[in-house]
Formats: C-alpha cells, sequence, structure tokens
C-alpha cells in the first residue's frame, strides 16, 4: 500500500524533484555496514528514523521489487555492479566468523532530493536468500523473513475435519 507522501509524489510531485533509492546491507560478521543509493552521482547525506544522519556512497544499482507489496511477500531483487573488490572478501569474512549461519539484512529507504529528513517508503530487514556473483558485482535476491516455518505435519481433508466440508 503507497503511503501518503508517495500519492502526493506521484499525484502532485515537482518534476525536478528525484527519489532517491538506498539500500543498507548489514550483517555482524562484516568489517562495517554497507550503504548505496542508486541514483546520485555524488552520494547523500540521510536521515533515518531514529533522528541520526547517514552517509550513502554511490554505485550503480538495479532494483526490481517483486510481485506486489499488498500481499505481505515484500521481496525484491538488486544487482550491485562494482563491489567486485569488496563483497567477495566480506562473504569469506561472513563464512568463517560465528555468525555464519546468520543471513546479512538489507533495509531499503526511498527519500525525495527535496526532503532527505524522513523516507518516503521504508522497508526494513529483508534477509538476503540469494547471492549470485558476477564478474563485476553480484545479483541477489531479499525477502521479508518467514516468521512461520513449522509445520504440524497434518493434511487438513475434508474426511478428518468435517467442519471443512462447507469450504
Amino acid at each position: 500500500m503507497a503511503t501518503i507522501k508517495e500519492m502526493e509524489y506521484w499525484l502532485r510531485g515537482r518534476h525536478d524533484d528525484v527519489r532517491l533509492e538506498c539500500i543498507e546491507i548489514k550483517h555482524p560478521s562484516f568489517s562495517r555496514d554497507y550503504r548505496f543509493v542508486r541514483n546520485h552521482a555524488d552520494g547523500v547525506r540521510v536521515r533515518y528514523e531514529d533522528k541520526v544522519y547517514r552517509d550513502y556512497e554511490p554505485l550503480p544499482l538495479t532494483i526490481r521489487a517483486g510481485q506486489s507489496a499488498d500481499n505481505l511477500q515484500q521481496s525484491f531483487t538488486i544487482g550491485i555492479g562494482d563491489v567486485g573488490e569488496i563483497m567477495p572478501f566480506e562473504i569469506d569474512r561472513l563464512r568463517r566468523g560465528q555468525h555464519s549461519t546468520t543471513r546479512p539484512t538489507l533495509n531499503y529507504r526511498v527519500y525525495l532530493t527535496s526532503d532527505v529528513t524522513e523516507p518516503m517508503t521504508s522497508v526494513r530487514g529483508l534477509e538476503i536468500t540469494d547471492n549470485q556473483p558476477q564478474k563485476r558485482g553480484a545479483v541477489f535476491k531479499c525477502q521479508a523473513k518467514q516468521l512461520n516455518k513449522t509445520s504440524t505435519g497434518i493434511i487438513f481433508t475434508d474426511d478428518l475435519f468435517k467442519s471443512l466440508r462447507g469450504f
């Protein structure tokens, strides 16, 4: 569902106001948190929800949202270029570290060039699930954490549960 700021941007926004798409990649084993902005050549300083300013460095990115945001299955496919010197070392550090079973986390925020004090859109806490290294970068998929992974093993049929017959 679109936020009020997004609706105002698309319906009454200024023609020179640009959406700044920012991603933040974090993991306890990484040497630092990585913050990249897709469409600003000089980088940008933005304010987070906790009122702290953070710097984002420019990097060629492709960000493709998965399916629909209305079905609670938030997912993105992100292509990152020009990190061939950085990320392989961080992935090795992740595999050798004590948090090797923890997946990296991605936070996605969209700011407007006219207002970098508050994100227009924010999707936080996505897990990076698939990583496909490329010659000059990486393509990975991230999605919301699966909270209900357990199952009972019971198959719900109308033979076992007569009340399901109406459905």
